[in-house]
């Protein structure tokens, strides 16, 4: 396989890092922005392409790692070159393999692939990226090869339906970029308590690490703890009477979640009362 690697960016250059130190033949490089695909070109040790045409012609398979608004423009320019028998995947998280229009009368196979993973820093995300799980959906073809190239490597692959990307999406959001919201809020709550913000964080350091991690090991059901899962509705109705408005609705709708899991892990308990607390912004 001979990867060319359109877009220089965090997502672009550790691929390239780590398909190179694993042994895969990195074609080369190409951006918009020449400064960068020189940058991640000699980091990578592969080729800098200045036209995007001679990538294609010593590539058999294309990794678009552009921005989600770009890709079906660098598809547009890519089609005019020859495509016959060639794998080109984009790696957004959102799009599906759609982006991709008319890829039949071109010979592409076409997919797309999404690392779960938060590429942080371009030069230094690919040393963890051997623990990194990926999802595929697409072309049959592609979709085969990339989950072979993926598990040949060591990588955990599931492959989705392209019409539940945007929900599989959704999920990576919510997981990680959602989450942070909620953290913000418990700091910022803190800080009116007179935490300074160092402290606020390091406040909170291992009740969240360690309440994560145990979600993950056990699984949320057995995790959960706290005044809903109690049933402790004094409690919550005293958080709901200091909160502001923003932050009382947020509350709320995690609240309403944790009542469901809460009747999961304890089928005996009667839950009515919370569910009207929770519905009534403290009062039953």
């Amino acid at each position: 396989m001979k990867i060319g690697i359109i877009g220089a960016g965090k997502v672009g250059t550790t691929l390239g890092q780590y398909l190179k130190l694993k042994g895969m033949e990195i074609t080369g490089i190409y951006s918009n922005t020449l400064e960068n695909a020189r940058d991640s070109a000699e980091f990578i040790g592969t080729k800098c392409y200045e036209k995007l045409e001679e990538l294609v012609k010593v590539s058999n398979t294309l990794f678009l790692t552009v921005p989600d608004g770009a890709i079906e423009s660098v598809w547009d320019c890519i089609t005019e070159f020859d495509l016959n028998r060639k794998i080109v995947c984009h790696f957004s998280g959102s799009l599906s393999s759609d982006v991709f229009k008319s890829y039949e009368r071109t010979g592409a196979k076409v997919c797309s692939v999404h690392p779960i993973y938060a590429f942080s820093n371009k030069y230094s995300a690919y040393e963890q990226f051997h623990k990194v799980r990926l999802t595929l959906e697409g072309e049959e073809e592609a979709v085969l090869a990339m989950k072979g190239l993926w598990e040949d490597l060591g990588h955990k692959v599931t492959t989705l339906k392209k019409e539940d990307k945007a929900k599989y999406h959704a999920a990576m959001s919510l997981a990680s970029n959602h989450v942070l919201a909620v953290l913000d809020t418990a700091i910022r709550l803190l800080k009116d308590c007179g935490f300074q913000e160092d402290g606020a964080y390091e406040a909170l350091n291992t009740l969240v690490c360690e309440n994560v991690a145990n979600g993950m090991k056990c699984g949320v059901v057995q995790a959960l703890t706290g005044p809903v899962e109690r049933n402790d509705t004094d409690t919550v109705k005293k958080h709901l009477e200091v909160l502001n408005r923003q932050d009382r609705e947020l509350y709320q709708n995690l609240a309403g979640r944790l009542i469901e899991i809460s009747k999961i892990k304890n089928p005996e308990r009667n839950y009515e009362t919370m569910e009207k607390v929770i519905g009534g912004n403290g009062q039953e």
